[in-house]
């Protein structure tokens, strides 16, 4: 007797749910792992905070490579309206600012594009920066995330130069790194949890920095 051939099931109401799931828990991460540091941060809460049993969290990934993925999540959209978990340089906000007319609308809607992200990445960033002390994996893994930041920096000052001059003495590569080097988490996490600047201050304060690093006088 011939068997028959079996196939994979595949069910879209399945994968959704699998992907509502990951996406729940990956969205608890960022926030606990920004609220209470890698070392405070347990499965067990990750999994309440999600809604989910903690076995759906350890099936998903260890809490080394759920940090990864939750710094991930924080950097590439997860909270955004779009819901789209793509690299920054292929975001709406960020296409908007290095498609801009003019440099000042440039610097303008990139100040607008960081509010969120920069929210989310600065609390978690120090979790991940915490956790990379001990972790050597991890702190492999921080500095290709920063290797990556400072790509996209360079992405968007070359943009900028291909507006207009830069200030003078500048290449895109010494403005790519003053803007990486000073747009980090850590003076965005002073400035949004220490000094408490709201949304519209801060997008100003991103723009008129920017205007400073890369603009002539």
């Amino acid at each position: 007797m011939v068997g028959k051939a079996t196939r994979a099931y595949h069910s879209p109401l399945r994968a959704a749910q699998a992907q509502a799931t990951r996406a729940a828990i990956l969205d608890a991460a960022v926030v606990l792992f920004g609220e209470r540091g890698y070392a405070g941060t347990t499965m067990r809460a990750i999994a309440a905070e999600a809604g989910v049993a903690v076995e759906s969290v350890y099936a998903l990934a260890g809490k080394a490579r759920l940090l990864e993925l939750a710094l991930e999540r924080a950097v590439t959209g997860g909270g955004d309206a779009d819901r789209v978990d793509l690299p920054l340089a292929e975001q709406t906000g960020f296409r908007a600012a290095l498609d801009a007319p003019d440099q000042r609308e440039q610097l303008r809607l990139f100040g607008l594009m960081s509010i969120g992200p920069a929210r989310r990445v600065a609390a978690i960033s120090r979790a991940f920066m915490q956790a990379s002390v001990v972790d050597e994996a991890l702190g492999k893994r921080w500095r290709e995330q920063e290797e990556r930041r400072c790509a996209d920096m360079r992405t968007f000052v070359a943009a900028v130069a291909a507006r207009g001059p830069l200030r003078p003495g500048l290449t895109v590569d010494t403005a790519a790194r003053d803007v990486w080097s000073t747009l980090n988490w850590y003076t965005t996490w002073l400035l949004l949890e220490e000094r408490r600047l709201d949304d519209r201050a801060f997008a100003h304060w991103v723009e008129h920095t920017l205007a400073s690093l890369l603009l002539p006088g």
